[in-house]
């Protein structure tokens, strides 16, 4: 893997300099077979930990994403549930509101009904005791005048006894 990353990189390098290009690559490939620790090399050995690494923060960014992407999922069903749950109370409540003022006006217009019958009521009221009064005035009135009637008729069965006695 790391002879055909090198030989990929020094290939690119040939073609664009073609005429120290098969020297250099030959130099580069025999540096690589001996062993030793050349620039390339840890060049190379530098992109193999850059590749590791690379896997394992793509592994753990997955994870991460992931998670965030579930987050997302549930959140977004969670708020368009609680969305059309809000809209049917809107629609429902809209509809109790109209049939609330349905009832409002037909109950407006009760209490206006009633508020004529009692102004009414209190009118016949004032009228009838108003025609008491008279009628008690009158009754105590006469009953005085029956009473006083009633008293000088006792004193006239009084004299006509005591008379009709005496003779």
């Amino acid at each position: 893997m790391q002879r055909a990353l090198v030989l990929c990189a020094l290939s690119a390098a040939a073609s664009a300099a073609p005429h120290n290009g098969a020297a250099l690559l030959q130099t580069w490939e025999k540096s690589l077979d001996s062993g030793k620790d050349t620039p390339i090399t840890r060049v190379v050995n530098l992109l193999k930990d850059l590749k590791v690494k690379m896997e394992m923060d793509e592994k753990s960014e997955q994870q991460v994403y992931d998670k965030y992407a579930c987050w997302c999922e549930k959140t977004t069903a969670r708020k368009a549930a609680g969305i059309k749950e809000s809209s049917d109370d809107v629609r429902a409540y809209g509809q109790t509101i109209l049939s609330l003022k349905g009832k409002v006006a037909t109950l407006a217009s009760e209490i206006l009904e009633l508020e004529t019958g009692i102004k009414t009521n209190k009118e016949e009221q004032a009228q009838a005791t108003n025609i008491r009064q008279r009628e008690n005035a009158a009754y105590v009135a006469e009953t005085s005048e029956l009473k006083q009637a009633i008293a000088a008729l006792e004193q006239a069965v009084t004299v006509l006894v005591a008379g009709s006695q005496a003779s």
